[in-house]
């Protein structure tokens, strides 16, 4: 586990030497000493570490460099050193990253769009193509997800407007769920709450009124990218797979021969670690559909939660059109399997 981070471990502790040899009272009051061991913890570590690094990406270079630009001023002292005319400008440096930024997203948005434009796998949807190319770019395999998900909820909120092409394959999962009118309420109230509690402090905590509204905003983009994520990603049945897709949740590829059963299910349930529910606001949302696996799959949930359910529940728009689909699927599969060992046979008798 250490072993695929044993560049940054390294970067980090030639940088906290660099800084703790630096608090030497000769160096501090040596103007020259102290601007050369700034030069060595600003420009030289990270770009050494970016040399011997290259199959490090782009990003997890310039986050790295950034964080260390931030973090210089305090530990190195900026009266007699050399760089106290770039930290001057720092506000200008900070603006030019930003502007370094925003052109790098319009970048990936300019190649993510000719990437969709030029799949031509129906596995693969705007979300699955966001997300498997930033967890590809991103070092840090947590960090990755966590970055998919606010690109995938900004995506979907800004960008996102018109509706992929529907096969017979296809099933929705919000027509008749009601879960349009239950997001936008719970829109609504986040809302009207944040307006009453901006106004109540705004005049008494400035700060704080601040930072909620801010936290407002951002609940809010996320709940609209969230359902806007259950309008346009559709379930997708195949011939040896079903392929789920909900809101801003993980792609989850269950085998049909991995099924157990599979049936309309509309009932309350019990919360345990063996099941999954596809549904961000739990019982809040309906279910109508429910798969039971001969095996425990792996789930990867919002938040970094992972879990490892025998049954999942689902809502399905066309239900009945789903489970005649998966049950012919699965039939399909017995009997593609029940020939096969049927030829081995006769292909074993005819050896005798």
């Amino acid at each position: 586990m250490l072993k695929k981070y044993n560049a940054l471990i390294i970067f980090i502790a030639i940088e906290i030497a660099i800084a703790l040899v630096s608090f030497n009272t000769h160096i501090k009051n040596n103007s020259t000493s102290l601007s050369v061991f700034t030069a060595l913890f600003l420009i030289v570590t990270p770009a050494l570490y970016y040399i011997t690094n290259k199959k490090q990406t782009e990003f997890t270079f310039w986050f790295i460099f950034y964080s260390v630009f931030k973090i210089t001023p305090y530990i190195f002292e900026m009266e007699n050193n050399f760089f106290q005319v770039v930290f001057q400008f720092k506000i200008y440096l900070n603006i030019a990253f930003l502007m370094f930024l925003l052109w790098k997203a319009f970048q990936f948005i300019r190649d993510f769009r000719k990437a969709v434009k030029q799949s031509n796998n129906i596995e693969e949807d705007e979300y699955s193509i966001i997300s498997d190319s930033l967890k590809k770019s991103i070092a840090f395999k947590k960090m990755g997800k966590m970055i998919a998900f606010e690109v995938c909820s900004f995506y979907y909120c800004f960008i996102k407007w018109t509706g992929n092409k529907m096969s017979e394959s296809n099933f929705s999962g919000y027509r008749e769920s009601g879960v349009s009118a239950l997001y936008i309420g719970l829109m609504l109230a986040s809302v009207f709450e944040a307006i009453a509690l901006h106004a109540y402090l705004i005049s008494r905590i400035r700060f704080v009124a601040i930072v909620v509204l801010i936290l407002h905003v951002y609940l809010l983009i996320n709940l609209i990218g969230h359902l806007k994520a259950i309008f346009f990603r559709s379930h997708l049945v195949l011939s040896q797979k079903i392929v789920i897709r909900y809101g801003l949740f993980d792609t989850l590829e269950i085998p049909v021969d991995s099924i157990k059963s599979i049936q309309k299910f509309e009932g309350d349930y019990e919360k345990s670690n063996d099941l999954v529910k596809f549904a961000l606001l739990g019982k809040l949302e309906p279910h109508n559909i429910s798969i039971v696996l001969k095996q425990k799959i792996k789930v990867s949930l919002p938040f970094g939660i992972k879990k490892e359910p025998e049954k999942i529940f689902l809502y399905i728009d066309n239900a009945a059109d789903f489970l005649k689909t998966v049950t012919d699927r699965i039939e399909e599969l017995q009997n593609s399997d029940s020939i096969s060992l049927e030829l081995n046979k006769s292909n074993n008798v005819f050896v005798v």
